[in-house]
This record gives structure tokens, sequence and C-alpha cells, in this order.
């Protein structure tokens, strides 16, 4: 039975946060980190401490916005001032 389709609209209006992509050299592996707010005022910088017990020095810019609630992630904040 196909999907019915939403329209963009619709798709906009829902938040589930930012998430912003990092590699852990460590691992080898990309990391997500999911931030509730919205990112775009600060892109210094931050250091994230991540799965693998190092600390990584991430790049804020490039993010984008989560596309579905259920989108896995590796860490979450409320906002990077968490990391600051």
């Amino acid at each position: 039975m196909p999907q019915p389709r939403r329209s963009k609209k619709q798709t906009e209006t829902e938040d589930y946060g930012w998430v912003i992509s990092f590699g852990c050299k460590t691992e080898g592996v990309l990391r997500r980190l999911k931030v509730d707010t919205d990112p775009a005022a600060d892109t210094r910088p931050i250091e994230v401490p991540c799965l693998c017990g190092e600390v990584h020095r991430v790049t804020v810019s490039p993010y984008r916005r989560r596309r579905a609630a259920d989108e896995p992630f590796d860490l979450e904040v409320v906002s990077l001032d968490e990391l600051r």
C-alpha cells in the first residue's frame, strides 16, 4: 500500500533538532551529535566528549535538521553552550 505523500510545509513545521556529524579517528567511525536548539547563532568549534572516551574538537558548520523523530544519533545536547 503506497504511503500518503506529505506536503513540504508539514515537514518544515516539525522540529526534531539538528545533527552535527563528526569523525571519530580513534574508532574510525562517523558520529552524530543531536542539538535541540539551532546552532547557527554561534559556529565556533566545540569540544565533544566522544563515546570512545576521547574529546574531539568539532567544527559546528555544516549542520542539518533531523529528518525524522526516530533518526539515530550518538550524543545529545540541548544547546552547544553545554560543550563550550
